[in-house]
């Protein structure tokens, strides 16, 4: 058979995995959990366009200003380029689209009203997820958030020098926009019920994630300071002046990093990190590693407590021990051995324990209103996030458990499609962004599998790309101590960065399969707007595979006839 190419997309799809021309893939959109369209928004930042580059984006990911500058950006780590100089700075790409973008020109419009109401418990990034796209489909969505303001764990659990406030206020209210209703100051079991919620509404999605936090089984474990309730009481300016001036955290996990900074910034002198994980093993992004290192901040490795002390009902110190090996069991309860003379003292007058969170499900009633958990009390769901009780989805945290923002967004896309599916019976496979900025199905553009992830080695016309090495972030010079630390890349170095991308398994109309073939079967033919390769004489073809192994980007898939295969 000639050659078949994985084309790029042409418009922005909100939702399908399974793409008819687009068969073969990179790894980095292979490892987003929010399925966004990177290669495509990179192919466009490349050019300047960062609006349009917004509009694929948003398609999928409501949250781009927050994914952009607080993502794990696991594309990243899966990026081919790594193999190479290093990554392709997807995250402040990401980033520099929802700043750069022309400000209003990338606003979707409601499809009409299907006379459908979903309520959405829980206004963090998956429920806001949910409402988004629920609206958009013409569905009419109550949130129902216990906290005074929407934004979950991008408002309440991130630091503002990491995420700035006025970041989550424009993305949350472009959701609103949509006409999505919230509740605030709305705790469901309290002050609304799930009996009137569920006789009010044709369905339910629970997003309420993780608010319950996990404490420690030691003496003196009452006086800690809860990570998560401490980053909320920050967020709303009601900790100035009550940290105390030597703090220990207890957790190497990305909160428990925020809790060490915040706590700097609100005055502490000396901050410690516990954490049971070996120096090269912590859960932490490196940044804050980094960032560790520069402030100051005692780090702890394979260590856990064993006790806290106090005298006159204050705290004056820890006692921890170094840890030879631990395990988590079935319930998710950690199982320590420890190491013989390995007991250590610190003085200090605040602990914060960052040691988990967990779902808080008495809302739901008795035996969870019927619908199924897992040992860890996370809620089950299907492949569409559908649990066990009919009429209820859940998404984000409280079914995967602590998870990523991105993660909680695909989910909640996810759910918000067969949840649309399941109350209107329009369930297409492939639902895109059309040219009046509405969602539009598309069965005809479904694939049957899932693509193909192109890696490094496939990569064959590797040595056209020279080494570019990635561009820096600037970092904030400005002395306020919540002042945003990194202030992203200019447009320059993001257009820069961009042309980094070498669109790993999407043809990108380079024209050197046509240049390589020697028996011009290939030619480069008018599309849209642009000339693209294309196969014109595929009866000619001597299936030498030139074009397959030229091809910059791996975008070519080549299946030998049968006698060649003899």
């Amino acid at each position: 058979m000639p050659p078949k190419y994985s084309r790029e997309l042409r418009e922005p799809v909100a939702q399908g995995p399974r793409l008819k021309e687009q068969f073969r893939t990179s790894p980095c959109e292979g490892a987003c959990p929010a399925g966004n369209s990177i290669q495509k928004m990179q192919a466009l930042a490349e050019k300047g366009d960062f609006t349009e580059g917004l509009r694929y984006l948003r398609a999928k990911n409501p949250f781009p200003g927050v994914t952009g500058r607080v993502c794990p950006h696991f594309c990243m780590g899966a990026c081919n380029r790594n193999n190479l100089e290093g990554a392709v700075n997807t995250r402040a790409l990401e980033r520099a689209c929802a700043d750069m973008a022309e400000r209003g020109a990338v606003l979707f419009r409601n499809r009409p009203a299907t006379g459908k109401k979903v309520a959405v418990i829980g206004g963090g990034p998956a429920g806001l997820t949910s409402a988004y796209f629920l609206a958009l489909l013409g569905n009419a969505v109550t949130i129902y958030e216990a906290e005074p303001m929407l934004g979950g764990v991008p408002r309440y659990g991130v630091p503002n020098f990491r995420l700035p406030r006025h970041v989550v206020d424009r993305e949350v209210g472009l959701v609103l926009e949509t006409g999505v209703r919230a509740h605030v100051n709305t705790r469901v079991g309290v002050d609304i019920t799930m009996d009137e919620i569920r006789d009010r509404f044709d369905a339910i999605i629970v997003a309420t994630g993780v608010p319950a936090e996990n404490s420690l089984p030691i003496p003196g474990a009452e006086k800690a300071v809860r990570a998560v309730e401490f980053l909320r009481e920050s967020a709303l300016g009601r900790n100035t002046g009550k940290i105390g001036k030597k703090v220990v955290v207890m957790g190497g996990g990305g909160v428990g990093f925020d809790c060490a900074f915040t706590a700097k910034r609100l005055g502490a002198d000396e901050v410690h990190v516990i954490c049971l994980e070996k120096a090269g093993e912590m859960r932490a992004p490196a940044e804050d590693l980094e960032l560790a290192a520069k402030e100051g901040v005692e780090i702890h490795n394979c260590c856990t407590m064993s006790g806290i002390r106090t005298e006159n009902d204050k705290v004056t110190g820890v006692d921890f021990y170094e840890v030879k090996e631990f395990r988590f069991d079935d319930a998710g309860r950690p199982v320590f051995e420890p190491l013989p003379g390995g007991s250590h003292t610190l003085d200090c007058d605040t602990v914060i324990f960052a040691v988990g969170m967990k779902t808080d499900l008495g809302f739901l009633g008795e035996n969870a209103g019927g619908i199924g958990l897992n040992p860890r009390r996370w809620i089950v769901v299907d492949k569409q996030q559908a649990t066990t009780r009919p009429g209820v989805w859940a998404a984000g945290d409280v079914s995967a458990g602590p998870a990523s923002i991105a993660r909680a967004v695909g989910d909640g896309r996810r759910a918000a499609f067969a949840v649309h599916a399941a109350l209107t019976g329009e369930d297409a496979r492939v639902w895109i962004i059309n040219d009046e900025n509405m969602l539009e199905p598309r069965d005809d553009m479904a694939g049957t599998a899932d693509p193909y992830v192109v890696p490094f080695a496939e990569i064959y016309g590797v040595s056209q790309y020279a080494e570019a090495q990635p561009e820096m972030e600037a970092v904030n010079d400005c002395a306020k101590a919540f002042a945003e630390l990194n202030l992203g890349l200019t447009r320059e170095q993001a257009e820069a960065e961009a042309a980094r991308c070498m669109h790993c398994g999407h043809c990108k109309a380079c024209g050197t399969c046509v240049d390589d073939c020697p028996g011009y079967v290939l030619e480069m033919v008018p599309f849209a707007g642009i000339e693209r390769p294309q196969v014109e004489h595929g009866d000619e073809c001597w299936h030498c595979a030139n074009c397959r192994t030229s091809c910059p980007t791996g975008a070519i898939a080549f299946t030998f006839p049968l006698r060649m295969q003899v």
